[in-house]
């Protein structure tokens, strides 16, 4: 009622004092309490919506604030992934390098083994056709030559070598090993090792 009795007066601008005049006291009472309350209505109104604009902000810059570090977080972690993938390529290329040094440090050793076997081979031989090998193929000290078996050492370090190799092979534990055979490999070592 009291909104209508407002919005009469308010469409009849013109005519407000015969309005004003026709209204009675109560009446105006009556809108003066209701604009009273109207106002109050749109200023609880208008606080609500700054308070809810308020926390729409906080909530946006909360929104923003999460995104940038999710970002942040992202090209840091994409970043820790191409580091690693440099790295296990670099460790890839490196392994590969090792594994192709040991590969020809063993073919080395195969070749250098087998021409060993094969020298060893020629010295059985000499020695079976000079009628001076037993039938495990040990040396016969009585016909022993010297220097066949340190034959181009010529320092320390290459007759340790070639002390420790002979006595792998001719070693009384194993299959071609005596102990004729390693007394004249000590006497040589021996001989061999005073001169240098």
């Amino acid at each position: 009622m009291h909104y209508k009795l407002f919005e009469g007066i308010m469409n009849n601008k013109g005519n407000n004092m015969d309005i004003a005049q026709n209204i009675s006291v109560e009446d105006m009472a009556s809108i003066k309490l209701w604009l009273l309350q109207e106002s109050q209505r749109l200023e609880y109104a208008r606080r609500s919506f700054e308070k809810e604009k308020a926390e729409f902000e906080e909530k946006k810059q909360q929104f923003e604030e999460e995104k940038r570090i999710m970002i942040a977080s992202v090209s840091e972690q994409a970043r820790k992934t191409e580091l690693e993938a440099k790295t296990l390529a670099t460790e890839k290329i490196l392994f590969n390098q090792k594994l192709e040094i040991l590969e020809g440090g063993f073919r080395t050793l195969c070749k250098e083994r087998e021409e060993f076997e094969t020298e060893k081979e020629k010295y059985r031989y000499r020695y079976a056709a000079a009628g001076s090998g037993s039938a495990n193929g040990s040396v016969n000290v009585s016909t022993y030559q010297s220097g066949v078996f340190f034959n181009g050492v010529d320092n320390v370090l290459a007759l340790k070598k070639r002390y420790r190799d002979l006595l792998k092979i001719f070693h009384p534990d194993n299959m071609d090993g005596d102990n004729e055979t390693v007394q004249v490999i000590n006497q040589e070592y021996a001989m061999l090792k005073e001169q240098f």
